[in-house]
């Protein structure tokens, strides 16, 4: 009987040598699936585009910075109507009590009375204050569009970065499911061969823990995938949670290499963060002037047109209508505002030398930016790089030791702990690949030439 169960053990074992290993099936590679659905089959799939498109129209902070172009142009206009004259027109009637008067006083000669009014006030000359005025309204209006630009392209990061961590965090799922089929296959075999009498029952067991604790990472991965639809949502502007599926996009592409030299300065001086600065600081010049020319004096041309009558004649007086027309100039010269104007000056130049050194702040705080994008980009290059040839390894070992664990010479651990080293290569390969993408979108941002996808 002892020889017949030996005999059967040695027909099981040799069957189990003949089948595939269990954990051999692989993940299909994430850059060639286009099908997502998997992972969540009552999500609403959304591309990358449809994405950055739905943001750029749904965004708050996108629509406040339209709206602050839009101030700037009605600044703008009011500045130029300092250019243009002013005419206003005016009209009193008074009414008298004339009754009482008539009665009551001798010779009382009062009735209703009525005044029209017409005045024109064109300003001759300022010596350039609202010239200085219109400059100040004109570099509002540039550094608010350039900053409208880098809100959408603020708005654009937001958006890819929550929509390659979602592709993250999906692509991940589907390697803890995958791990998680694996620990059950291993599972079952260990159970099998127990049956057979050629396994332990501690094999069994460590094969149960491998499996919940794959199980457990499962569920991790899970709640991680419907954090990143939650920041998806709030990135494109949805108040409500939205089941989103990211579908993968295509191969990341290839960057240039690191701009330097004059290459940089153009980047550089079209950057929209470095153009907005630049327009502040015409700005600040501007109120810097418009102050200066308050010391100077004004010339302001006027002409009035009056036109009075006596409304109504009462009790025989008569209507007496009469017109006149005035025209004259004002000089207005400043003598002595109790240090207001000087204080004013000063106001003015400090603003505009704290502006200066803002900007200058500003254009190393973006070139250290560009730096470290660039260095990120190529970290996340080598990374993944490492991790698909540590996944291949980890598959081929993986396999190996399934064999020998189906031979017997090898122990359950040792195939749990390779199992374990292929979950952690699946996430890491993943992990690298999104965060390439990632960085190749944090580069452009700080390049400041990030477009929506398919612009050109």
């Amino acid at each position: 009987m002892r020889r017949l169960l030996l005999s059967a053990s040695y027909v099981i074992v040799f069957l189990a040598l003949l089948l595939p290993p269990a954990s051999a099936g692989e993940l299909p590679d994430p850059e060639a699936a286009t099908d997502m659905t998997a992972v969540a089959p009552d999500g609403q799939s959304i591309t990358l585009g449809d994405a950055v498109r739905e943001a750029l129209l749904r965004r708050p902070t996108l629509k406040a910075a339209e709206q602050s172009v839009l101030l700037s142009k009605a600044q703008m206009g009011a500045s130029r109507s300092g250019y243009l004259p002013t005419l206003q027109a005016s009209y009193s009637d008074t009414v008298g009590n004339s009754i009482f008067g008539y009665f009551l006083i001798p010779g009382y000669q009062y009735a209703n009375y009525n005044l029209l009014t017409v005045a024109l006030t064109q300003t001759v000359w300022d010596f350039g204050r609202v010239h200085s005025q219109m400059r100040q309204s004109r570099h509002q209006l540039g550094a608010a569009e350039a900053l409208n630009r880098r809100e959408a392209q603020t708005v654009i990061r937001d958006v890819e970065t929550a929509y390659y961590d979602l592709l993250k965090a999906q692509h991940r799922v589907l390697s803890a499911r995958q791990s998680v089929v694996d620990a059950s296959s291993h599972l079952a075999e260990a159970r099998a061969r127990l049956s057979a009498g050629v396994g332990l029952r501690l094999d069994v067991t460590q094969a149960k823990v491998n499996l919940e604790s794959a199980r457990l990472d499962l569920i991790h991965e899970e709640t991680l995938r419907r954090k990143a639809q939650v920041d998806l949502g709030r990135a494109i502007g949805f108040r409500k949670k939205r089941p989103f599926v990211a579908l993968t996009p295509a191969e990341p592409e290839r960057i240039p290499p690191f701009p330097d030299g004059p290459a940089l300065d153009r980047l550089i001086a079209s950057h929209p963060e470095i153009l907005a600065d630049t327009e502040n600081v015409r700005q600040k010049k501007a109120a810097l002037d418009a102050a200066k020319d308050q010391n100077y004096p004004t010339i302001t041309g006027n002409a009035q047109y009056y036109l009075a009558q006596i409304s109504v004649p009462l009790f025989g007086l008569p209507t007496n209508p009469f017109s006149t027309v005035n025209v004259g100039g004002v000089l207005n010269i400043p003598i002595f505002s109790g240090g207001l104007m000087t204080s004013q000056i000063h106001e003015a130049r400090a603003d505009m030398r704290r502006t200066i050194h803002q900007a200058e702040d500003d254009r190393l705080r973006i070139l250290a930016l560009i730096r470290d994008a660039a260095l990120d980009v190529e970290e996340n290059r080598e990374r993944l790089r490492e991790t698909e040839t540590a996944l291949e390894n980890a598959e081929e070992n993986d396999r190996q030791v399934e064999a020998a664990y189906r031979a017997g010479t090898a122990h359950s651990v040792d195939a749990i702990d390779a199992e374990t080293a292929l979950r952690r290569a699946r996430v890491d390969v993943d992990s690298a690949r999104f965060d390439l993408m990632s960085s190749i979108v944090a580069y452009h941002y700080a390049l400041g030439t990030l477009t929506s996808p398919g612009a050109p």
